[in-house]
Formats: C-alpha cells, sequence, structure tokens
C-alpha cells in the first residue's frame, strides 16, 4: 500500500487549497514545500495584488478560507475598459449582474496566510523544508525521492501533483511537453496614489504600446500592472519617479485624475507557457506547473484555482485509486475547454491590444463598442470575467 493517496509538490496558494480540499475527504494527503511561509511573506512576489474572480469566492467559501479573507478583500462593483486615442469603451458592473462584487483585489501574501493557517491545522502531512530530487512510475504507484531537512527520503503514493510552479520540476522529470511564447514585454507593477475618490472600479486601458491595468488597493490606493515592450519597460523603470509617473499618466489619461507612484516599483518578463497535456500515469499537473498567462485578464490564479478544486472534486466523488486513469481522464476533460479558452483568450486580447495597427485599432474599438451595446454578448464577456462560464466544482468528501 502506497505511503500516501496524494502527494502535493508545491504548497503555496494552488497547491495548498487542493491539500485543504482532499483534507475534508479520507484521503491521505502530503505536502513537498520548499520554503516556510515566513520565507515566502518576505519577498515582493507576496505583495503582488491578487484578482479573485466572483466564482473565485464562491470555491474559497468552499474551503473555509473566505471568511478570513474577504476582511482583506477589495471589492471591484465596476470594471471600465478602454482603447487610447479611440471611442470603444466597455463597463460591467455588480448591480447589472446582480452580484456583490464582479471580483476582488486580495494580496498575496494574504491568500498564502490564509492557506498557511488552515494548513497547519489540517489533516494533511507537511514536509517543509523540502525538496523533489526525483520520481519513478511502477507497479501502480509513484516512487517519489525528497530530501527534507537534507535528510534523502523515499516516499509512494498512489498520485504525484506537480503544483510547484513555471519551473516546475514535476513537469521537467516528467517529460511534459511544454510551449512556450515570448511575447517581448515586461510588467511594471507598483502602487500609486490617485485623485480620484473611485476605490472599487477597476480600469483596463489598452494602448499601442500595452495594456495598463489599475485595480483597487488597501489604503486608498490603486494597484498598477503596465505592460511595455521590454526595452522601454527596462529604460522606464531606471527613470526618477515623476518620469515615470508623467509617462504614465499620458497613457493612462485622467480617469482616476492626477497619479502619483508609492514606494519602488518591479519589472518581471511576461511569457505565454502551458502544457498541451496536463496528466501522464499517476502524475497531473496543475496551476501555473501546467499554465502560465499573460496578467492582462487578471486570470492565473483563478484559473489555477479550478484546476485545485476540479482535481479535488474528481478525487473525492470516487473511492478508487487517487491515481486511476480513468480518473485523470475524466479530470483532464473537465478542464481542457476552460484551460484552452483563458489561454487562448488571454493570448489574443494581448496581440489584437498590444498593436498600433490601423486596421486592428478599428476592429477593437468596434468590438469594445459592440460589447458595451449588445446584452447577449456583454453578459457572456462579464460571465467570463467573474470566472463563471464553465463549469465550478462542488466539493463532496467521500
Amino acid at each position: 500500500m502506497p505511503d500516501y493517496d496524494v502527494i502535493i509538490i508545491g504548497g503555496g496558494m494552488v497547491g495548498g487549497c487542493l491539500a485543504l480540499a482532499l483534507s475534508q475527504s479520507s484521503r491521505r494527503v502530503a505536502i513537498v514545500e520548499a520554503a516556510p511561509f515566513a520565507e515566502h511573506a518576505s519577498k515582493d512576489a507576496s505583495k503582488r495584488a491578487i484578482a479573485l474572480s466572483w466564482g473565485s469566492r464562491g470555491l474559497l467559501e468552499q474551503l473555509d478560507l473566505w471568511a478570513v479573507l474577504s476582511e482583506a478583500a477589495m471589492p471591484i462593483r465596476q470594471i471600465h475598459v478602454s482603447d487610447k486615442g479611440h471611442f470603444g469603451k466597455m463597463r460591467l458592473s455588480a448591480e447589472t449582474q446582480q452580484v456583490e462584487a464582479l471580483g476582488y483585489v486580495v494580496e498575496a501574501s494574504q491568500i498564502e496566510a490564509a492557506v498557511a493557517d488552515r494548513l497547519a491545522k489540517a489533516d494533511v502531512d507537511l514536509l517543509c523544508p523540502a525538496q523533489l530530487l526525483d520520481y519513478r512510475v511502477t507497479e501502480g504507484r509513484a516512487v517519489v525521492s525528497v530530501q527534507v531537512d537534507g535528510i534523502e527520503k523515499s516516499l509512494s503514493c498512489s498520485l504525484l501533483v506537480g503544483a510547484d510552479g513555471g519551473l516546475s520540476k514535476v513537469r521537467q522529470l516528467g517529460g511534459f511537453e511544454l510551449r512556450e511564447h515570448a511575447y517581448q514585454q515586461r510588467a511594471i507593477t507598483g502602487l500609486l496614489k490617485v485623485e480620484s475618490s473611485y476605490r472599487d472600479v477597476a480600469f483596463e486601458r489598452f494602448t499601442a504600446e500595452g495594456p495598463i491595468a489599475m485595480l483597487p488597493h488597501f489604503d486608498d490606493l490603486y494597484s498598477l500592472v503596465w505592460t511595455l515592450p521590454s526595452e522601454l519597460a527596462e529604460q522606464l523603470i531606471k527613470q526618477p519617479k515623476d518620469e515615470l509617473t508623467a509617462r504614465l499618466q499620458l497613457q493612462f489619461g485622467q480617469w482616476l485624475g492626477a497619479l502619483s507612484l508609492v514606494g519602488d516599483c518591479q519589472s518581471f518578463a511576461l511569457n505565454l507557457a502551458y502544457a498541451p497535456t496536463t496528466v501522464a500515469d499517476r502524475v497531473v499537473l496543475i496551476g501555473n506547473a501546467a499554465h502560465q498567462l499573460h496578467p492582462v485578464a487578471g486570470q492565473g490564479f483563478n484559473l489555477g484555482l479550478r484546476d485545485a478544486v476540479g482535481l479535488a472534486d474528481v478525487l473525492m466523488t470516487t473511492n478508487s485509486d487517487a491515481g486511476e486513469a480513468a480518473s485523470l481522464q475524466v479530470y483532464a476533460k473537465r478542464r481542457k475547454l476552460d484551460q484552452g479558452m483563458i489561454t487562448g483568450f488571454t493570448d489574443q486580447v494581448v496581440k489584437l491590444f498590444s498593436n498600433d495597427s490601423a486596421a486592428l485599432s478599428l476592429i477593437r474599438n468596434n468590438g469594445l463598442l459592440l460589447l458595451d451595446k449588445v446584452p447577449a454578448f456583454k453578459n457572456q464577456f462579464a460571465r467570463q470575467t467573474m470566472g463563471l462560464a464553465t463549469r465550478l466544482a462542488r466539493l463532496k468528501a467521500n
């Protein structure tokens, strides 16, 4: 008998949510995580704003995480999309969609802290600090070599889950195909003081240089994600704050009044990477190990969360071997449309809206006008944005 039903490599937000879901069942679960939460919290990446869709709120409620996170969540009640230099605009509102909020903004560290706190109390074995060394699939199980506190151990499981991010070692060791596309863009992120009194409106401003996303943040601030060609981003990040802010103001306009940067900005490269096949014999990839998206639509964590809860749903509604091929194929089939649709959607948005072509400008301008004026199109776009365009899992313990 294997040591565990499921071993999850990576105990971050996505891997941790999978473990929490499975802890509600009879499955024996272990997490292999390289760094304690305190180390995650000290990194700049933990300070980034995560856009949670309305659908993700429902999934987090099932994991008993929302009650805590709601105290640290800024609601988005309106979304305003515009294209610089053109008339096309599109507006969504929570009131029209008959929901409390279209989504929420939560700092990554808040989600990580809530997950870590719940994991500490859950029926899950947490191996940390620990690293995956190797694994092999043999005789109906995955045999996993890990290093825990400097000591090498061999563990076995029915199913090995790679939730270990964009540089996934599970994916590399398993020989999964990875398709990649470099956008030749970088994102500049930071926090801004704004003159406007808006505090629940998210803005997506498309420009010829790239999209600018503004998300409501705590302390009357807005969180910036500014996409630019790589060379230009590298030049701007080195400029004095007033010059950087002036360039941003010129591109974004006066939707939030005068803008003022607070603290330092960060910059990182943007790429598309995804595994066409995310399941193999007794192995499955979820979250960024399976797909890394451009941040233009804020869908990365939402998609990974749906992976985690979707996999848990399959494993919790069958009493069979956790790594049974039939169960993994059910999971793969359920997730294929959502993963493909979101990956394709974000890729096409980047290509369509990061371009100064006159023909494409006409297409996107007319497209925004059409979305705004035709209720059926607008509602479908809203459902996509809210994470409701696909089947959402419902966790039922076996």
